[in-house]
Formats: structure tokens, C-alpha cells, sequence
């Protein structure tokens, strides 16, 4: 395997820059030996240390777009069966995939920094549709300062660059603590807010449009099962959910919004013209989809879920849609639900049964 690596470095030099990014991008090799060999052309004058830096910068993160993309339009079956190839196991998987739908996107930066869910970290982050933008933003500040660590650290080491393990020890274990201090109080901030008091943590999204929307959906029709206000648990979590419907075109969960005024639909979020307030309602909508899904998948149960972004003020206005989640007033909810076509009905008997299951994984969030 050494005259492997060897034979691809010498190949890669040909290329000067290119040959840094392309294998960053393509990993053949870890990250960390390109880096390093880059640091060792630096040393011989080959090539410069800031281009070299620039380089190995969007090399590292192109990478990360591509497993991005991999999760976004393979989705977890597809990394399930070939992820193996791409040198990420199932297990790193489900650890990045717990930490991203428990704690959000923040973990994108500080997971870059941990040995287990380095890689594994943009999987979630695709399957669940995070705006690209925030994601190569988040990753490319924490593909900064590790290109810089290792190409200076092979610099430094000359014709002894092979020895990077041992030279970068001292440097990248801080570094690991460092990334582990900082996602705890990262983890400790969300845990935080989520246990504020239910008042408090509901005046923005409104009670009264949670009330409006559960009296709406007594209207549904008696083939279909609603649950309001729920926490419901899966094997990787707990999410709160404002209203679940279950029917024989599928599984329904609805997020209330009292809002009022323009709300624009943009790729990074929601635009919201009042008081130029700026918040994105579909970040928890993903979380809930990956909660319901993995449920449904333990119990071996194919279904359509769906989400929907249910504003209930009359005067507030929808501009634009979110590519992800159904964005509509109060008024269109339940014509929305009864007549949404499934690609997998489901019987009475089975919809009796997804409703059991979410009982049983759930109680009563107020």
C-alpha cells in the first residue's frame, strides 16, 4: 500500500496545485498524507504555501459536497450499501446522523474536528436538505485552519513528512478537545432553550395558531387519526411535535405558525418583513421527517410523510414555497391533507396501526 500512495503523490506533484485539490477531493488517500506531501513541495520550492492552503481548502470541501450530494439524492439506503466504499461505516453514520437531528446544523463546523464523524457529519446534512450555502460556509471554516495545520506541519518536516502521525499528535489531540469543549456548550445552549418553560418558548410561534390548527383538523374525516402536541421518540432522538396526522394518503406532521405579515420563502430560509425578522421554520420540520421516517422504517412500514408549514393568521402573506415542505394557511389544511396523493396508500388496518405505534413512542408535550 506505501508504493500505492507513493506512485499516486508522484502522479499528483505533476499536477502542482490541481494534483493538491483533486486528491482532496477524490480521497483515494486521507486528507492528511495530501496535505502533508503538499507541505513537503512547499518545502522543496515546488510550489507556494498560501495557494497551497487555497487549494487544499476547496479540495476538502468539494469532498464534503460530494458525500453532501450523495445524502441528499441517495439518501440513507444508498450510504447503507456503498458507504463502505467511500471509507464511511454505518456506525459513523448513525452517530453523525444522531448528533445533526438532535443538535442542528452547528454541529457541521464543530463535528469536523472529531475523528468518528469528521466525514460522516455531511450525510445527515444532506439527507435532511440543509441549505448548501450555510453548508459549504460551515465547512470550509473548519477545512481552513486543518489544510493550514498539516501543510505547515509538512513544511516544517521536510524530507521526514512521512512522519505526520507523530508530528501532528501534539497539534491535532487540543485541537480534538478543543472541538469537543465547543460542541458541548453548543449542545448545552440547545438543551437549554429546549427546557425553557413552555410559555416562554412558544410566544413567537403561538399557542393560539397551535389551538386554531388542532380545531381545524376535527374536520379531517374520521379515516384519518390526529395527535396534537407530542413528543415522540425514536431509536436517535425526541422531537416535539405540534400536530401528526395519519391517513390512508399518509403521515402528516404539521408545524403551527402564528405569524403575520410578508413571509418569503428564500433558498436560505424565511424572510419575514415585520420588524426585518429572519428566522428559517423548516429546520425543525427536518428533524421531525427523519424522527417519523425512522420509526416507520424500525417497524418496517412504508408510508408518504409529509410536512407542512401551517401559518394560521389571516393576514399574513406566502411568498414563494419551500422546496421541501407543503407552506400554506390555515384555511387550505385540511383540502390540502384529504386530497394529497400518495405513492403508498394505506388501509384502514394500517393506518390504525402507524397511529398505535406514535401513541406508544410519545406522550403529551403540554
Amino acid at each position: 500500500m506505501g508504493g500505492v500512495i507513493h506512485q499516486i503523490l508522484t502522479f499528483l506533484e505533476g499536477l502542482g496545485y490541481w494534483g493538491i485539490m483533486l486528491g482532496l477531493m477524490i480521497e483515494i488517500i486521507p486528507s492528511e498524507i495530501v496535505l502533508a506531501y503538499a507541505g513537503y513541495l512547499v518545502y522543496q520550492g515546488s510550489i507556494s504555501l498560501v495557494p497551497a492552503v487555497v487549494f487544499g481548502t476547496i479540495g476538502g470541501t468539494i469532498a464534503q459536497l460530494f458525500i453532501y450530494w450523495i445524502g441528499r439524492y441517495g439518501g440513507r439506503p444508498f450510504l447503507d450499501k456503498y458507504g463502505k466504499y467511500l471509507l464511511i461505516h454505518r456506525k459513523h453514520i448513525d452517530v453523525a446522523e444522531s448528533w445533526f437531528n438532535r443538535y442542528g446544523t452547528g454541529m457541521i463546523f464543530t463535528a469536523r474536528f472529531i475523528p468518528v464523524a469528521r466525514h460522516a457529519i455531511s450525510i445527515p446534512a444532506g439527507v435532511a436538505r440543509m441549505p448548501l450555502a450555510r453548508f459549504t460556509l460551515l465547512t470550509t471554516l473548519a477545512v481552513i485552519p486543518w489544510s493550514i495545520l498539516f501543510i505547515y506541519l509538512g513544511k516544517s518536516l521536510g524530507k521526514g513528512w512521512e512522519r505526520i502521525d507523530e508530528a501532528a499528535a501534539p497539534y491535532v489531540q487540543p485541537l480534538v478537545w478543543i472541538a469537543v469543549a465547543l460542541t458541548a456548550v453548543y449542545i448545552g445552549c440547545k438543551v437549554f432553550r429546549r427546557r425553557k418553560p413552555q410559555r416562554e418558548g412558544r410566544q413567537e410561534s403561538g399557542m393560539e395558531g397551535e389551538r386554531q390548527t388542532a380545531h381545524q383538523l376535527k374536520y379531517v374525516g374520521g379515516e384519518y387519526r390526529v395527535l396534537n402536541g407530542r413528543f415522540l421518540r425514536s431509536r436517535t432522538g425526541t422531537q416535539e411535535f405540534d400536530h401528526i396526522v395519519v391517513g390512508p394518503n399518509g403521515v402528516f406532521h404539521i408545524d403551527s405558525k402564528n405569524w403575520s405579515g410578508r413571509i418569503r420563502f428564500t433558498r436560505q430560509g424565511v424572510e419575514r418583513s415585520r420588524e426585518g425578522h429572519h428566522t428559517d421554520p423548516t429546520a425543525q420540520l427536518y428533524r421531525h421527517e427523519f424522527v417519523l421516517k425512522e420509526l416507520l422504517r424500525d417497524h418496517q412500514i412504508r408510508a408518504d410523510v409529509v410536512g407542512i408549514i401551517c401559518f394560521t393568521r389571516e393576514d399574513c402573506e406566502i411568498i414563494g414555497q419551500s422546496p421541501a415542505f407543503a407552506t400554506l394557511k390555515l384555511d387550505r389544511l385540511v383540502h390540502f391533507i384529504r386530497t394529497y396523493r400518495a405513492k403508498y396508500p394505506l388501509k384502514p388496518d394500517r393506518v390504525k396501526e402507524i397511529a398505535r405505534i406514535l401513541e406508544e413512542h410519545s406522550r403529551a408535550s403540554r
